[in-house]
């Protein structure tokens, strides 16, 4: 419906924004008609830019673009969104996040994870990988900023490997 309302205000702008300017041409040799045309402009300009920017808010919360979005968001806070943070981010109820999170979940790019009082959906394809430095004889397992190179076990060669 809002949609409809939007296409049809920036319709009926257009012969407004038309008879402005044609009003506006015509106040050259008549100046009375300036007053006309100043107010069909206004009237045109103000419904052309009210339709514009409903119809973009209506692209940003359309359910493709919501789902891109919250997985951008996974992406910038580590992989763990909550339904606040995504309604926070987007400026949408709260039950529309949740209905994006659940698709995304059916979708199985996240799994929802029940935490003390609230629940977090949890992106495991963005989340970032923990390097470590490990001996692929006996396993022993060191940080990457510790300056080893050979296992200090056995004496392998440490290899860095991602989880």
């Amino acid at each position: 419906m809002k949609k409809l309302l939007a296409i049809v205000a920036m319709i009926v702008s257009i012969p407004l924004l038309v008879f402005g300017v044609i009003f506006l041409i015509a106040a050259a040799t008549n100046p009375s008609r300036l007053f006309v045309a100043a107010v069909l402009l206004l009237f045109g300009g103000a419904l052309l830019l009210v339709g514009a920017l409903t119809l973009r808010r209506l692209a940003e919360i359309s359910p493709e673009a919501l789902a891109t979005g919250v997985i951008d968001l996974a992406r910038r806070l580590g992989g763990e969104v909550t339904v606040a943070q995504v309604q926070a981010e987007f400026r949408i109820p709260s039950a529309l996040a949740l209905s994006t999170l659940e698709k995304l979940r059916g979708r199985g790019e996240c799994q929802r994870e029940q935490r003390t009082d609230h629940d977090v959906y949890v992106f495991k394809s963005v989340m970032p990988a923990k390097a470590i430095k490990r001996c692929p004889y006996c396993g022993s397992e060191f940080a990457v900023k510790s300056a080893l190179r050979e296992c200090p076990n056995c004496g392998a060669m440490l290899e860095i490997v991602k989880e």
